[in-house]
């Protein structure tokens, strides 16, 4: 198992896993969404960067790469393994079979309650997955991370830039950033307090 940027504690402290959910269940999802999700979303070099200071008595993050991880990659790396180990909680690959695990004396949800209760899960995951991207996009950790900014497909994966998080309220005639779709179709000019920072583009909502 490779390096995690959440502790055990933290996982379930911050979602309902039961305290009594084997770790060893939990780590392989914390794993695949860091390789697939996060490294998604920051880009290989970046994501290399950040595995390649933790150690085992600690890590070497600088205070923007401390305050990146702390208040923005763990957020969401909790709700998306939470997300992504749902399936592994609810139902086990035993010898024979794949069987639903279950505690005593407790009733497991149908499938279709389960596939509600995941899909909520996604939303929350989505909506920190959105923060992380807007905080290295256009807030205050724009151009703080060169390992960010500076990628390219010879260092692996670039960032997916691309905002994709939907919270189910569709605004028909404003897009995520505030500006008016109507306009940005017709090239029309717009005032935006982010027009200086992220001019109207197909990234931009």
């Amino acid at each position: 198992m490779g390096v995690l940027l959440i502790s055990e504690i933290k996982l379930k402290n911050f979602t309902n896993i039961n305290k009594n959910v084997d770790m060893d269940v939990l780590k392989a999802e914390v794993q695949i969404s860091q390789d697939i999700d996060l490294q998604t979303i920051i880009g290989t070099r970046f994501y290399n960067h950040l595995l390649s200071q933790v150690t085992s008595t600690g890590n070497t993050f600088n205070n923007n790469e401390t305050t990146l991880v702390n208040d923005y990659i763990q957020p969401y790396l909790i709700q998306q393994a939470y997300f992504r180990a749902m399936p592994s909680i609810m139902y086990r690959s035993m010898n024979r079979s794949i069987v639903q695990g279950t505690m005593e004396s407790a009733e497991p949800v149908s499938v279709e309650t389960f596939k509600y209760l995941r899909n909520i899960q996604k939303q929350t995951a989505d909506f920190y997955m959105t923060r992380l991207q807007d905080y290295l996009l256009i807030g205050m950790g724009s151009n703080l991370f060169p390992e960010y900014v500076s990628q390219s497909t010879r260092d692996g994966m670039i960032p997916d830039r691309s905002q994709k998080y939907q919270n189910g309220i569709t605004l028909t005639h404003t897009s995520r950033k505030g500006y008016s779709m109507k306009d940005v179709n017709k090239n029309f000019g717009l005032y935006s307090e982010l027009m200086n920072e992220n001019p109207p583009c197909a990234d931009c909502y």
